[in-house]
């Protein structure tokens, strides 16, 4: 693990508690450090930190993006429908120790990114042509980034979300996957940002592209 990774979130928790920070610290690395994580693990959060780190000047709130990456899969469980709800839980626990107010804006910020996670669209995503600029826009674009990595990379990253839902059959988990894939390939933008567009959009559809057709196979 790089020292990255906690200066982030010494930086984003500068302003509370340190021993409740560095109490939480711990927690999170060893939530993150847990079995089954194959994908959804530390390096999956720093190469999400490293995304963040590119753009972090546009951002009107980096502390609160960095925390709701941080808390986003807190508690990870692909069997789980209730993962939103809990990692909002654990932040508003957090954020109590903290001493953060829930009236502050880097709470009610964390808050609707982490609830926001699940949708993933928005009309950025969804008008030709357009763009979306704000904090959401990249917190979103920076959980997709690895859809427009390296191929060698994004083949691993197949391999190991695969290991994650090992306890379903396989034919169960490609139909599943499928269904995903096929709905990026339909939307005009994968990435809602202008930045992560001209970055990614391209090498993600030619990426997604060749695990579809090796899916229908």
């Amino acid at each position: 693990m790089s020292d990255t990774l906690e200066k982030q979130w010494n930086e984003a928790t500068k302003d509370f508690s340190k021993s409740v920070a560095d109490e939480w610290w711990t927690k999170i690395l060893k939530k993150y450090s847990e079995d089954g994580r194959n994908y959804h693990n530390i390096q999956h959060l720093e190469e999400k930190l490293e995304h963040l780190n590119s753009v972090k000047q546009v951002l009107k709130n980096p502390d609160a993006v960095v925390l709701a990456i941080i808390f986003h899969y807190y508690e990870y469980d692909p069997k789980a429908v209730d993962c939103v709800e809990k990692n909002c839980e654990h932040f508003n626990k957090f954020a109590d120790e903290s001493g953060i107010p829930k009236e502050s804006e880097l709470h009610s910020t964390v808050l609707e990114l982490l609830q926001a996670a699940t949708t993933h669209s928005t009309d950025a995503h969804k008008t030709d042509g357009q763009y979306g600029s704000n904090d959401l826009h990249f917190f979103l674009d920076i959980d997709m980034a690895v859809l427009g990595s390296e191929p060698e990379h994004y083949l691993d990253h197949i391999a190991k979300v695969q290991q994650e839902y090992a306890f379903l059959p396989e034919t169960i988990y490609n139909n599943l996957r499928l269904k995903v894939l096929q709905s990026f390939l339909q939307i005009p933008n994968i990435f809602a940002t202008k930045e992560f567009r001209d970055k990614f959009e391209s090498q993600a559809r030619t990426n997604i592209q060749k695990e579809v057709e090796k899916l229908k196979h």
